[in-house]
């Protein structure tokens, strides 16, 4: 998925807005400055995320002036050319991804920041500014991003600023001049006092991308329930002002009145799995013979009780939600305290679950080297090669046909480079199952590279057969999954060459326990990340006759 980087401006006052609430203890200010009414132009109908916040009315409160006001701002005006002190209104969209080719492209989003007076003539917004170029729209100068991975920059009045993907940029302007209604704009529309930070996610039209986030995830059985829990609500929404008391409100829509009742069933499970995991952690305590381990154990048992029933939200009938002040700070401590609690929990399922997928997807690979080997007489070499010897294209490419990608493989040309004028053009179209799904790489690099080396599964152009492996199929590794650092151009006649001072290098790290590898027999095992390097090394020859004694 393309990842595309936000304004890190528009982020800095995000957080600095949020984080204003937890800077001092807020004692309930005389009055709150008022805030500016919302500009729903912007708002396009495609509009799936909104968050609005007030900059302005939380800084210069009389509850923050402990805040380094000052610091903030002389930092925003060197960094960025801008005072966050003077920002009224921050208006931040999100559009799903597109249909059709784009769908696999990152949701699209654009932030729309109001001033309190106009913004001085030059530039703005730091290396943003130097990722775009001199254009017009609508007879105005603006900023056009050079690249799909840059953003626009438009004034289009002296007090306003908008940053956003270049397409979805002109999106928004055009909806200001002649605004269509969408349910995004019909809900906002309907807040007639605007808290100081508000965000709606419309969940309905982000189902079908949520399921498919979620479903590789394997998660604890008193968890499952969580994957339909989409299927239930209709949107969400949060509402809090970070001064005075500091009032907050959590709202889930669900789709009906049944949805609602089962989607409090979920939750009363999810808090019931969460009382039983902490009560777990303090579990040794508890079987103390210390009276003091204890007394802390029976504790801590009274208040993840109490925890759980103030943090259960209320239901009245097809909505969800929990309300609090910022005076209630056991409150405050509930929600930290418990997600502290399931986050390890939550953490560990994911995980999991992507290993799972890790592990299916060199499965997948093995089942394919087996198939060419049964269809060619041999597993595939690391490459093919030309008539001078130069390697042209990875045993990736080779191996397409037995994963079921035969229209992407006729679209090489096998008797050119990986890098050729029409081989390059195919590498974002890169199969998913090449890529370790905790990879934070960009498109089109592999995870899962071969072992190269003299007397290992790739050596050049020799292409193995059964009888080569004299080691045993079962004790043989074929395919590595590599750390990001040593991930390759899938198409690449590239591998993981084997290092004698350094076995394990460029592995290690694809999982928190350990790697996945692939064995000649077709078998995929974790290899802990502290294997011992004469067992792992044993395990990479194909014809070495050592006898392992351990895994």
């Amino acid at each position: 998925m393309r990842q595309k980087p936000r304004c890190a401006f528009a982020w800095m006052v995000v957080v600095a807005t949020a984080f204003s609430a937890s800077a001092v203890y807020a004692q309930p200010a005389a009055g709150r400055a008022a805030k500016p009414k919302l500009d729903l132009g912007y708002v396009t109908p495609d509009c799936v995320a909104a968050v609005s916040l007030c900059p302005q009315s939380v800084l210069a409160s009389p509850d923050m002036e402990l805040l380094p006001t000052e610091v903030l701002s002389a930092w925003g005006i060197k960094e960025f050319g801008i005072d966050p002190l003077q920002i009224e209104h921050v208006l931040v969209i999100v559009e799903p991804p597109a249909a059709g080719p784009a769908a696999a492209e990152s949701p699209r989003g654009g932030t729309v920041m109001r001033f309190s007076r106009p913004l001085a003539p030059g530039k703005v917004l730091g290396k943003a500014w130097e990722a775009t170029a001199d254009d017009t729209l609508n007879g105005k100068p603006y900023r056009r991003a050079k690249s799909r991975e840059s953003e626009s920059i438009f004034q289009p009045d002296p007090q306003t600023l908008i940053v956003a993907d270049d397409g979805l940029l002109r999106k928004m302007v055009a909806n200001h001049a002649q605004p269509k209604e969408g349910k995004m704009s019909k809900m906002l529309a309907r807040v007639t006092d605007a808290p100081e930070v508000m965000a709606v996610v419309l969940i309905e039209p982000l189902r079908g991308l949520i399921a498919q986030s979620l479903a590789p995830v394997a998660l604890p059985a008193p968890l499952t329930a969580l994957k339909n829990v989409p299927n239930l609500v209709s949107y969400v929404a949060v509402k809090a002002n970070l001064t005075g008391d500091m009032d907050m409100t959590l709202s889930i829509r669900a789709n009906d009145e049944a949805a609602a009742q089962q989607l409090e069933r979920v939750v009363d499970g999810l808090l019931t799995f969460g009382k039983q995991y902490a009560l777990s952690q303090v579990a040794p305590q508890a079987a103390s013979s210390d009276p003091v381990d204890q007394a802390t154990a029976k504790y801590a048992a009274r208040a993840i009780e109490r925890i759980a029933q103030m943090i259960r939200p209320v239901r009245n009938g097809a909505t969800l939600s929990l309300s609090g002040s910022g005076r209630d700070k056991v409150l405050i401590a509930a929600v930290a305290g418990l997600g502290g609690a399931l986050l390890p929990a939550v953490q560990a399922s994911r995980e999991a679950g992507r290993r799972v997928v890790s592990m299916n997807n060199l499965k997948q690979i093995g089942l394919a080297m087996h198939a060419h080997n049964q269809a060619k007489g041999a597993f595939p070499a690391q490459a093919n090669f030309d008539a001078q010897g130069k390697p042209l294209l990875s045993w990736r490419v080779h191996i397409l046909p037995y994963l079921d990608q035969q229209d992407l493989y006729q679209k090489f040309h096998l008797d050119e480079p990986w890098d050729s004028e029409n081989n390059k053009k195919l590498i974002p179209l890169m199969p998913a199952i090449y890529q370790n799904p905790n990879a934070q790489t960009r498109a089109g690099m592999a995870n899962y590279l071969g072992v190269s080396g003299p007397g290992l599964m790739f050596e050049g152009a020799k292409a193995r057969t059964l009888s080569d492996i004299k080691d045993g199929t079962s004790q043989t590794i074929m395919v590595v999954e590599a750390d990001d650092q040593r991930a390759v151009v899938w198409t690449k006649p590239d591998d993981w060459t084997f290092n004698s001072a350094n076995p394990l290098a460029g592995l290690g790290n694809a999982h928190p326990a350990g790697f996945s590898a692939l064995f000649c027999d077709g078998s995929v095992r974790l290899i802990a990340k502290n294997i011992d390097r004469t067992v792992f090394t044993a395990l990479l020859t194909i014809a070495g006759g050592e006898v392992i004694t351990g895994q």
